[in-house]
């Protein structure tokens, strides 16, 4: 398969190239079409004034090289029709005169076209950055009302999650074995209800702490989860993220920035602590958000990153 890519982007890149060679070869045959015709009719008639055109394509097409080439050649091929049907006689000086006369005119014009162009290219670059904003907002926005509070009927699925995060190490191994699985279904089931738990303290020993679980919810499916704690007791405004898991297949469309999010705006008044292993995706959304060490785990496997 990456084979196959790089094919394609190589093809299209020959086929990139290839359009600008032909585009190049178009207007050096418009060039010298205009130029022949300037030559042939003689004093009589003077087609020098269609050079702008060649010249102002080459600008917006092909960039300010070539921009720059068809100036050159636009002004000689004017300077030859001069010198050869109504200039015979005159010195070098007025032919340079007329070169440059001729090449501030097509400069004129290629500039303008290059100006455009570039002004084309920045309005197209801000409707670009406005349509995906657009996009990301809409995107964020369906998100955000996807999550909610989580029920007793969420826990098969908040299991199914946690199974998966064990799987792929995001969670201890323990939790893809069937008994401790039981477990935390139990668990889960209680403190959902209940709204309160036992906890470990970091100081040692155990407490009850409150405990809610938030899942985000899209197309009937549970994608997503978090389970947020109380650090020391049921009086402490502290509130931490002790776990959260987005499904696999979700991962890389904002549900897991759009769920820390979540946490920081709905606790804003607290202070907040998370546990992340060091060097993981949860990481760097927490460093992006304030977070900061705050110490680590007796085991060394996770960080402890608090935000006052």
């Amino acid at each position: 398969m990456p084979r196959t890519k790089n094919i394609q982007l190589r093809l299209r890149r020959l086929a990139r190239h290839a359009s600008r060679r032909w585009i190049f070869a178009g207007l050096l045959a418009l060039e010298a079409l205009i130029f022949l015709l300037d030559v042939d009719t003689g004093a009589g008639i003077s087609y020098s004034p269609f050079l702008v055109a060649p010249t102002a394509l080459a600008a917006w097409l092909l960039g300010r090289r070539a921009a720059l080439l068809f100036v050159v050649l636009s002004s000689l091929a004017r300077v030859f029709d001069y010198a050869a049907t109504r200039g015979q006689h005159d010195g070098p000086s007025l032919l340079l005169y007329e070169f440059l006369q001729s090449a501030l005119l097509y400069a004129i014009v290629a500039l303008l076209a290059l100006y455009l162009r570039g002004r084309r290219d920045a309005l197209l670059r801000h409707a670009r950055k406005v349509r995906d904003a657009a996009r990301r907002e809409r995107h964020r926005r369906i998100l955000d009302s996807a999550i909610r509070r989580a029920i007793p009927e969420d826990v098969a699925a908040i299991i199914r999650l946690t199974t998966s995060g064990g799987e792929s190490g995001g969670f201890d191994q323990a939790v893809t074995d069937s008994v401790r699985q039981a477990a935390l279904t139990a668990s889960f089931t209680a403190g959902i209800v209940d709204g309160a738990a036992l906890r470990d303290l970091w100081s040692g020993g155990q407490t009850t702490v409150p405990i809610e679980f938030w899942v985000c919810e899209i197309d009937a499916r549970v994608v997503s989860y978090m389970m947020i704690l109380g650090v020391d007791g049921q009086k402490s405004m502290q509130r931490e993220l002790h776990a959260m898991a987005v499904e696999d297949s979700y991962r890389g469309r904002g549900v897991g920035n759009l769920m820390v999010d979540f946490f920081c705006t709905h606790y804003k008044h607290r202070r907040l602590v998370a546990a992340c292993r060091d060097g993981s995706a949860m990481l760097h959304m927490l460093s992006r958000r304030g977070f900061a060490l705050f110490t680590r785990s007796d085991s060394q496997d996770y960080l402890i990153l608090a935000r006052d």
